[in-house]
């Protein structure tokens, strides 16, 4: 299986777009309570007179169609593009959203968040488009996923309620935030070792144990969040076994040379 996916990076990743898209678009049709995250992502950049419920199931047709496209490979220069320009828009509002909370421009994580799957994305369409295979883009991606879910949990550059409210699953509610805070560290750590491509394989490997135990955590919140980030589990699993995903350090993957 292993072996699989390795020959089959694009068919591998497009499944993963596909969770990604799906998972959105079921917590957006309220089949899970972060919705209400979604409602307030949309009430930052929307109008007023606009209903962000409305909204969020008008968007959950687009979420359920890009998952669609993407997976079978519908014209995908302007299925990528279009799904790329989305997940902009999202981290704009994910940005606004930060802004209006804590009245500061340094909400990078909010934009972070959503960079993984752009840089995947990005992959695709070099591929689909320019016949180019640009593994590191897929580390890379991974990376930022670490970096903004551990600098937001620091209390730094992001939100961190969701997590407290994922947290609150298994740790009890005195320690909620300080397991955040700690787990913020780790997870700094590890996305800072992966975008270097400093023993970014073997962060990698230990990112996937973290990956596990979030997930889990996920479905037993809400099955469309399990889904959703199952996406990032299985991201992690093709770059801990694909060395080519770590053949350039940081320097080199945003060099002029291929």
């Amino acid at each position: 299986m292993l072996s699989i996916a390795t020959r089959n990076p694009a068919l591998f990743f497009r499944f993963i777009l596909f969770l990604a898209f799906l998972g959105h678009g079921l917590i957006n049709l309220e089949l899970s309570p972060s919705i209400a995250l979604h409602i307030k992502l949309l009430k930052a950049v929307l109008p007023a007179p606009i209903d962000p419920l409305a909204a969020c199931h008008v968007l959950a047709g687009l979420d359920i169609s890009l998952a669609l496209l993407i997976l079978f490979k519908w014209s995908p220069k302007y299925t990528l593009s279009l799904a790329a320009l989305y997940l902009v828009g999202i981290a704009i509002a994910g940005w606004s959203l930060y802004f209006d909370k804590e009245n500061s421009i340094f909400g990078f994580a909010e934009i972070m968040r959503r960079l993984p799957w752009i840089l995947f994305i990005i992959f695709l369409y070099f591929q689909a488009v320019k016949n180019e295979t640009k593994y590191h883009l897929l580390r890379i991606g991974l990376a930022f996923s670490f970096l903004a879910h551990g600098t937001a949990s620091l209390g730094l550059l992001g939100i961190n309620e969701g997590h407290i409210e994922l947290a609150t699953q298994i740790i009890p509610e005195e320690n909620v935030r300080d397991f955040v805070f700690y787990s913020g560290i780790s997870d700094t750590i590890i996305g800072l070792f992966i975008i270097t491509g400093l023993f970014s394989l073997w962060a990698t490997r230990i990112a996937i144990l973290w990956l596990v135990f979030v997930v889990y955590l996920s479905f037993s919140h809400a099955f469309p969040d399990g889904i959703f980030r199952l996406g990032f589990l299985l991201a992690a699993f093709y770059i801990a076994i694909d060395v080519r995903c770590h053949s350039k350090n940081i320097l080199q993957a945003f060099s002029n040379k291929d």
